[in-house]
């Protein structure tokens, strides 16, 4: 069994409001093995595989994904290094040599990866994208509760703090002490700043605040959000390699590791930072709302997996669930890991054919 080719779809979608959201384009890349199997990627940079990495994996056996994998990285130093562009790259092209391995093994992702649990919790996702006041967030808060999600995250989409208060503070009273609420802040204080509002966050029991430092100095900032709260400090969404997060765990006592299924290298990237994070006691939740169908095969296979970042349906921010046919859907704030082989899904051609750029 060898990789015969590698082809890419671009797809363009409206993401948000549709009166006031943003056109995105995202590739789809289906790497195609000699026996007729192929395998789904999302996201990376096509030119880069067209140009770097498809000449190098053509012909090569998709059933050592951990080969590959570092062959791709080694090629990366050749131009740029593994930056953002490429372990996005890697990442989509590592998620489908996954699926393929899959699909060939007849056994799904999860399971090869090493098959833990069946279950996967996911948290709604998805507001605060847009300028809300403290009774809108709290609204929406609990309307996503009531779809059956034990945890809820909103973001903050503007450096007002007295607002990031009264949200947290109404939120936490639209919930009632039960489900998990957590914070994302966009990186847009600076330490001590941060320690400070989580401080006054602290009698609302936040289950974690995310990204709550500025990147000029994060890990040393981060240490002073971690040394000031009881909720888990997350983060690392934008580091792409291992050393990266090493450094933010091990210099900044980061507890929940967010790096991007797709920028930080697919399921060998992240599986390698899943047995870091387990050596210091941290936990992993990888960064994408519009992954959660790639994301959950991690979290099933790694005893510290916590949570999958889903939005809920109800919300103009996951068309990309109707990717596939049957659209990915989440139950009750679960995911119920397929039996299907790989990643257990099957595109949508009818969608194919309305959003291909």
């Amino acid at each position: 069994m060898h990789i015969e080719s590698i082809e890419t779809i671009s797809l363009s979608c409206f993401w948000g409001p549709s009166d006031r959201g943003v056109e995105r384009t995202w590739p789809v890349h289906l790497v195609r093995a000699d026996n007729g199997l192929v395998g789904i990627g999302r996201g990376g940079n096509a030119e880069l595989i067209e140009r770097e990495f498809a000449p190098m994996l053509v012909g090569e056996d998709p059933r050592r994904p951990a080969l590959l994998w570092q062959r791709m990285y080694d090629r990366a130093w050749r131009f740029r290094g593994p930056g953002r562009t490429a372990m996005g790259t890697i990442g989509a092209l590592d998620v489908a040599i996954w699926d393929l391995y899959g699909r060939a093994c007849g056994e799904p992702v999860w399971r090869l990866l090493g098959g833990y649990r069946d279950r996967v919790t996911a948290y709604a996702d998805g507001i605060g994208y847009e300028h809300q006041n403290a009774e809108e967030v709290a609204a929406l808060v609990r309307k996503h509760a009531d779809l059956g999600f034990k945890a809820v995250k909103f973001h903050l989409s503007d450096d007002d703090r007295e607002l990031a208060f009264d949200k947290v503070r109404l939120s936490r009273e639209a919930l009632g002490d039960g489900p998990r609420l957590m914070i994302d802040i966009h990186r847009m204080w600076e330490g001590k700043t941060a320690a400070e509002m989580s401080r006054r966050f602290e009698p609302y029991n936040l289950y974690w605040i995310e990204e709550p430092v500025r990147g000029d100095d994060e890990a040393a900032h981060m240490r002073m959000v971690r040394e000031a709260t009881s909720a888990l400090v997350a983060g690392g969404e934008g580091e792409g390699t291992l050393y990266g997060i090493r450094h933010l765990i091990v210099d900044g006592g980061l507890q929940v590791v967010q790096s991007d299924i797709i920028g930080g290298g697919g399921f060998t990237g992240l599986m390698r930072m899943a047995a870091l994070a387990e050596a210091h006691h941290v936990y992993v939740a990888p960064h994408g709302a519009s992954f959660p169908e790639i994301n959950c095969h991690l979290i099933a296979a790694v005893p510290n997996g916590l949570m999958v970042s889903a939005c809920p349906h109800t919300e103009p921010y996951q068309i990309w669930s109707q990717l596939y046919d049957p659209p990915f859907r989440i139950v009750d704030g679960e995911i119920h890991m397929s039996e299907e082989p790989g990643l257990g899904l099957t595109l949508n051609e009818d969608f194919i054919a309305a959003h291909r750029a």
